[in-house]
């Protein structure tokens, strides 16, 4: 009826569709642990008490989490600070935290916390909204030295007290982000214990240094008792009052030691109890074999790659995408995985690993199987022509070199076997081993906006909002980690949508678009999904190394067998 003409000749005006509804209330923090018992099969302890010592290879940056942007800090002090929202460790998506619950309202901007009322300081003090607006001033300010302060101001437009156990926050539009945004990046801290200190002095303040155990004060299921600046070590004490799951152990240790072989032969002597994260595949396969050790092997959310530079005013070996393409068939990537990772790894399908809620390795476009006689003809119909045993094209020889990091035995066997590969279709590559705290980590990191490697190879980490702009939207080659200078439109149009889209399977439909677009582009070849192996004391039970949310999130529910 509304399409009728008037009398006028006019006609008339359809009526508004109705505005999406994007109301959406989370879980409680009982129901989450209830989803984490029923995940995991934790055994009632036979005994309490006792120190859990884990290990590592390079220690805490300081005890102030919203300082932190290392994974020790983060991992270690967020036994002590906890954030207002946290993470299923089953599989990396938002969870209750010191919000006991939220809701979304229909506009998809606005976010209401209800903050766990049980919650209580290490000191006694009580926990209120009072320290969540706190936080997020400090979290906002450029001045606190948050690595993370620009992030947060793109996602949260504005916040707000209610009540002394309610917060408001409201999103800059309707993104999925703002809640992996306040676990990622809102640690919350004590209001009278920081408030009187300007944001330029946490640094320095001895609160940030671990230096005054009185000041590094959290909520969670550890207190602070000690960084000892000479040896790296970590002390942490249960928190008897804890209002979620009490410690069983007394005491958790962090040490640092020299290298991966040090620290795996501290676990076999009995020094530490958990080798996490820095295990090697060769070691995780000798530790299965002996007794006294349990290795669990767990996929991440990371991927080992390589990334082409597009950039012309560098190189312009790269530009048709023919040669990308014959680059990935002439590598056999199931060889890598089974020959040289051990099988600690995933032959990668697509970009989206294999813990993201858009995996899915049956609707990617292009497999890039391993094919020499295709690479040939690619290259071919690209314009390489042989010039006398090395192929060319105008004058330029297909001859290119590649950065990583240096140190890595897996990874110079990676390059060994590419160099070799690609030699056999003509082409020639040299290794490039740097430092990769020096050259590479700036890069990834957006710190040094030097592109200036042929390829660089490293590893990284998506997360859990399986949204992969940085590296494929053209916006961030600066400042973010798109570090091939890669452009195109339609992907950079279906990745803003998608960062828009709160609904989640017509947000995956989106990525999994922009995914089989940037599939055919080929900016980065990723070779495999990287897999995490934990070894540990087989005294140590209710111990699960999940990295859904990371390898010490279960150590509340430890306890060790006498």
């Amino acid at each position: 009826r509304a399409m009728l003409a008037n009398r006028a000749g006019s006609v008339a005006p359809q009526e508004s569709p109705p505005a999406p509804d994007h109301s959406f209330t989370s879980i409680t923090t009982a129901d989450a642990l209830a989803q984490i018992r029923a995940d995991f099969p934790m055994s009632d302890p036979t005994s309490s008490g006792g120190v859990v010592i884990i290990g590592g290879i390079s220690g805490l940056t300081g005890t102030n989490v919203v300082l932190a942007a290392d994974a020790p800090t983060l991992n270690i002090m967020g036994l002590v600070t906890e954030n207002l929202t946290s993470s299923n460790p089953k599989d990396g998506q938002p969870a209750p935290g010191l919000a006991d619950s939220w809701e979304i309202a229909p506009d998809g901007v606005t976010y209401t916390y209800h903050l766990r009322s049980s919650a209580v300081w290490h000191d006694g003090m009580p926990f209120t909204a009072d320290d969540v607006i706190f936080s997020i001033d400090a979290a906002s300010s450029p001045d606190s030295g948050s690595s993370y302060s620009t992030l947060f101001n793109q996602t949260v437009a504005s916040s707000r007290k209610i009540d002394d156990q309610t917060i408001e926050m409201v999103a800059s539009g309707p993104m999925p982000q703002i809640i992996f945004t306040t676990f990622a990046f809102l640690s919350v801290m004590p209001k009278h214990i920081w408030g009187d200190v300007p944001f330029a002095d946490w640094a320095s303040d001895p609160g940030s240094t671990g230096e005054d155990p009185s000041r590094v004060i959290g909520t969670g299921p550890f207190m602070f008792d000690s960084l000892d600046p000479s040896t790296s070590v970590v002390t942490l004490k249960k928190n008897p009052t804890y209002d979620r799951q009490v410690p069983t152990i007394d005491e958790f240790k962090f040490q640092v030691w020299p290298d991966q072989t040090a620290e795996v032969e501290a676990l076999r002597g009995g020094e530490i109890d958990i080798v996490y994260g820095t295990l090697a595949a060769a070691d995780a396969n000798a530790l299965k074999e002996e007794p006294g050790f349990h290795v669990d092997v767990y996929d991440t959310y990371d991927f080992v790659f390589c990334g082409f530079n597009l950039d012309p005013a560098h190189t312009t070996l790269f530009e048709d995408v023919r040669t990308r393409k014959a680059l990935a068939y002439a590598i056999d990537r199931q060889s890598i995985v089974d020959n040289i990772v051990l099988g600690y790894g995933e032959v990668a399908e697509g970009s989206q690993p294999v813990l993201s809620i858009a995996y899915a390795p049956d609707r990617v476009s292009t497999h890039y199987a391993y094919d020499p006689e295709k690479a040939k003809q690619l290259l071919a119909d690209a314009g390489w022509i042989d010039d006398g045993g090395a192929l060319a094209k105008d004058g330029q020889k297909l001859e290119f070199s590649i950065s990583y990091g240096a140190g890595s035995p897996v990874y110079d066997q990676i390059m060994a076997y590419l160099q070799e590969a690609w030699g056999q279709i003509g082409i020639k590559m040299t290794p490039s081993p740097v430092d990769f705290a020096t050259v590479l980590l700036p890069m990834v990191s957006g710190q040094n906006q030097n592109h200036d490697s042929d390829i660089f190879f490293a590893r990284l980490s998506w997360d859990a909002t399986a949204d992969q702009s940085a590296m494929f939207s053209s916006s961030n080659y600066v400042g973010g980690i798109n570090l091939m200078k890669y452009a195109n439109p339609e992907v950079d149009k279906i990745n803003e949508e998608a960062s828009r889209t709160l609904d989640e399977p017509a947000r995956v439909e989106l990525l999994i678009q922009s995914m089989n677009l940037v599939n055919e582009d080929l900016p980065a070849l990723i070779l495999y999904f990287f897999k995490v192996a934990a070894g540990y004391s087989a005294k140590l039970n209710n111990y699960f190394p999940n990295p859904g949310s990371d390898g010490i999130w279960s150590l509340p529910y430890v306890w060790i067998a006498s």
